[in-house]
This record gives structure tokens, C-alpha cells and sequence, in this order.
């Protein structure tokens, strides 16, 4: 952000349109699935849900994800590092949209984040969710296709979603990098350590600018196209299986033993 929107064009109106589809379809997709989810459930046994039982549920099983820890832990590293590497990019990406389009510019926050620390700690952030999420999906791969892991199915939908993901990611990685490129030397640029390292590639390469406006279109509408097309994948179940752990903890009193 700041100082880096002058150094290659962004059609930030293409942008917001292209999340909004994305955004819109994959609201319309959970409300379509979780629609068939909720015709099928009984009626509660008890007049009144359990919400410390469910809070409890919730901590362990979709913040921390005990389960799976128990059962593997690359499997739990791989797990949980995707779902939080995506959902902490999500978040900075929402912060960014927010900064360009609703945020006032002569803002204390806008100013912060734009030319003072924040920046800084911004692009951190960036290149630690990312980086993050590029660990947990190169144990993903290890799994599915080198190792092979018996209790794993892989089918094609399998593979298109860790492999846009994968590319999601590198080619955050690679716009951090082109950015860097085209700025002069400075100490602050070191925050984003993933990007910065990756520099030397770009820098002193003519026609940059152009290839980072088209890198970052690319990058955009893949991000828009999964955000549609996750309810529809296997991943669907990143978001019910914990949703439903949660719902029916309270219906499962007499064999808490399964949460508690």
C-alpha cells in the first residue's frame, strides 16, 4: 500500500467487481449447501443449547483443531496453516480494499497504515500468512502425491484447489517481489522477507510495471475464483465439519467423552 500504488497501475474498479462476484457466488454456494444441512436436522433433545459446552467445542475443535492433532500432526500442521495462512490474507486483503475505497485518506488509520509503521507491520504480516499457507500446502502435496497417504482420496477437484492455492501464493510472493524491485533501497523494505529476497530477480529488468499490473489482475481473479469455487470442493468441509461439532455438541451431553 502508500507508496506503491504509483509504481504500477492496479484497475481497482475491475478488482472490486471481480471480488464482489466471487464474494456473491460464494455466499449463494454455502447458503445452497448448508440449505440442505439444516432441512435435515432433528429437533433439539433440550429446550435450551449447552453454549459453554458448544464455546469449549468450538476452541478446541475449530481454533485449535484437537482433533486432528491427535491423529496426525502433519496433518494438523497442514490443516491448520492453510485455513489460517488463507483466512489471514483474506483479512489483510479486506484492509487493503477498505484503505483504497472506504476509508477516508486524511485518516489517523489511513495514514498509520499507509506511510507509518503500520505499513511495515503490514507487509510482515503478509509475508508471514503467506508463507505460512505455502507450508501447509507443500505438506498437502508431500501427502496426496509423493508419500500417498492411504487415508487420503484424491480426485481432480482435489488437486485443482491445492494447486490454485499454490499459485495464489507464489504470485503474492512474486508482486511483493516486482514491487520491491521498483523501489530505491531503504531498511523498512526488509519487513516484507519473503518479497525482499526474492527482488534481485526483477531488479534492473525493463517492462516491469506491465507485468506486475497483469500479475496482479491474474492474481485477483484466481483469488475470486476460489472464493466461488469452495463451496463446491472438499474444502467445504474446512467450514461444516467444525460447524457441526459445534451445533450438535449440546445434542451429544451423554457421550460428551466425543468433545470434551
Amino acid at each position: 500500500m502508500g507508496q506503491e500504488f504509483a509504481l504500477y497501475y492496479k484497475p481497482w474498479t475491475l478488482f472490486i467487481i471481480m471480488q464482489s462476484v466471487g464474494l456473491l457466488l460464494f455466499m449463494g454456494g454455502m447458503v445452497y449447501k448448508f440449505s440442505f444441512y439444516f432441512k435435515g436436522q432433528r429437533k433439539s433433545l433440550y429446550r435450551k443449547p449447552d453454549y459453554l459446552l458448544m464455546l469449549r467445542a468450538l476452541w478446541r475443535y475449530v481454533v485449535i483443531q484437537k482433533q486432528l492433532a491427535q491423529q496426525s500432526l502433519p496433518r494438523w500442521f497442514a490443516h491448520i496453516s492453510i485455513f489460517y495462512g488463507f483466512m489471514g490474507l483474506l483479512m489483510l486483503s479486506a484492509i487493503a480494499v477498505a484503505l483504497e475505497t472506504v476509508i477516508p485518506a486524511d485518516s489517523s488509520f489511513s495514514r498509520y497504515m499507509l506511510y507509518g509503521q503500520g505499513h511495515n507491520y503490514y507487509k510482515a504480516a503478509g509475508d508471514f500468512f503467506g508463507l505460512l499457507m505455502l507450508l501447509g500446502l507443500l505438506i498437502a502435496f508431500g501427502r496426496r502425491y509423493i508419500i500417498k497417504d492411504g487415508q487420503l482420496y484424491t480426485d481432480s477437484t482435489d488437486s485443482i484447489a491445492l494447486i490454485s492455492l499454490l499459485v495464489l501464493v507464489v504470485t503474492g510472493f512474486l508482486l511483493e517481489a516486482m514491487r520491491i524491485s521498483l523501489l530505491p533501497p531503504a531498511p523498512e523494505l526488509q519487513y516484507s522477507f519473503i518479497g525482499y529476497n526474492l527482488a534481485g530477480l526483477f531488479r534492473g529488468l525493463s517492462g516491469i510495471p506491465p507485468l506486475a499490473t497483469a500479475l496482479w489482475v491474474f492474481h485477483s481473479a484466481l483469488n475470486a475464483a476460489l472464493l466461488a469455487y469452495l463451496p463446491h470442493s472438499k474444502f467445504l468441509h474446512i467450514i461444516n465439519s467444525p460447524l457441526e461439532i459445534v451445533l450438535n455438541v449440546s445434542e451429544e451431553r451423554m457421550r460428551g467423552d466425543l468433545y470434551i
